[in-house]
C-alpha cells in the first residue's frame, strides 16, 4: 500500500468525531516517513513532555511486558515501542477507530512487539486483563461514571471509594504504575473532585487513593517551562515525596505551586505518579 492512501485512512481513523478524538500527538517516526502530523495545543495540554520524563523516570526494560490502558490513538504505545523493541506493549483502547489506527500504524512499521485489545475494560473486567511488569494509565480514571462504569460510580460522592477499589484491582494486573488523572468528574468543571488551585490537596488527595489501593507513589512530578518555552516535568523534591508517601503533608503545604499558574486551564496542574506495589 502506498503512504497516501495509509496517511488518508489514518487521518480518518483519527478524527472520527468521537469524544476523544483529535485528542493526542501523532508519533514523531510516523509523521518522518507519512509526511502527517496534527496540530495539538501543546500549552493547554501535552504527550511529549510526559513521554520525555517517563524515558527519564522509567525506562522500559528488554524482555518486560507494558500495557497502555487507554492508549486513545496509541501516541505512548507506537512511541514506546518503536525505541524498545525487545520490550512488548499492549495497548488497551475502547474506541475501534483509534485501536485500528494503532495496528495499522504498526502494521506498516513491522512492528511485531505490539499488541491491541479492543475492548471497555470497567471495573468488573480488569481481572482478566494480562498481567504486565508496567501500566500507563493516564487520564482515564476521573471519567468513569460518565464514559464507563456509570453503574459502579453513580454520584461524585461514591467516587473515593470506587477510584480505591479500582486501583487496588489496577495492583493485581501491573506491578508498576504511571499514573495521571483529572480533578473534575467526567471532565466537566462544573463537578470538581477538589477544586482547580488546591494543588496540595489534590496531590495527597491522589496519593492517599494510590496508598490505599495498595500503591506506594516513588516519584510525583509538575511541568515547568523553560526560559525557551518548553514543557518539561520535573520532580517533586526527594523530602515532599517520602512524606507524601507516608501520608505527611507538611513539605507539600511548603511547596510552591505559583510556577503551574502559567499554564491556562487543569491540564498541566494533574500530578504525574511513579508507582511500585507497597
Amino acid at each position: 500500500m502506498s503512504m497516501k492512501p495509509l496517511k488518508t485512512e489514518l487521518q480518518q481513523l483519527y478524527g472520527d468525531a468521537s469524544k476523544h478524538s483529535a485528542y493526542q500527538n501523532i508519533p514523531d517516526f510516523v509523521s518522518a516517513e507519512l509526511g502527517y502530523t496534527e496540530t495539538i495545543d501543546e500549552s493547554w495540554r501535552g504527550d511529549r513532555p510526559r513521554l520525555t520524563y517517563l524515558y527519564e523516570a522509567r525506562k522500559p526494560a528488554a524482555g518486560e511486558i507494558w500495557m497502555d490502558f487507554g492508549a486513545n490513538t496509541g501516541f505512548f504505545t507506537l512511541s514506546l515501542a518503536k525505541t524498545h523493541p525487545q520490550t512488548r506493549f499492549i495497548a488497551v483502547e475502547a474506541n475501534p477507530n483509534h485501536a485500528a489506527f494503532i495496528r495499522r500504524v504498526a502494521d506498516y512499521f513491522q512492528m511485531g512487539n505490539v499488541g491491541v485489545i479492543q475492548s471497555a475494560v470497567g471495573i468488573e473486567d480488569l481481572p482478566s486483563l494480562p498481567k504486565v511488569d508496567f501500566m500507563l494509565h493516564l487520564n482515564v480514571l476521573h471519567h468513569a461514571g460518565h464514559d464507563f462504569d456509570k453503574h459502579a460510580v453513580a454520584c461524585i460522592e461514591d467516587f473515593g471509594e470506587y477510584a480505591q477499589r479500582y486501583l487496588k484491582l489496577l495492583r493485581g494486573v501491573a506491578r508498576g504504575l504511571f499514573f495521571q488523572m483529572g480533578s473534575n468528574w467526567g471532565g466537566d468543571k462544573s463537578r470538581p473532585l477538589v477544586g482547580l488551585y488546591e494543588d496540595a490537596e489534590k496531590l495527597r488527595l491522589f496519593a492517599t487513593w494510590l496508598r490505599h489501593a495498595g500503591w506506594r507513589p516513588v516519584k510525583a512530578a509538575y511541568p515547568h517551562r523553560g526560559g525557551d518555552g518548553r514543557i518539561a516535568y520535573h520532580d517533586l523534591a526527594t523530602l515532599a515525596c517520602a512524606q507524601l508517601a507516608e501520608n505527611s503533608g507538611m513539605a507539600l503545604e511548603m511547596h510552591s505551586w505559583e510556577s503551574l499558574d502559567q499554564f491556562p486551564g487543569e491540564f498541566y496542574r494533574r500530578p504525574l505518579f511513579i508507582c511500585e506495589h507497597a
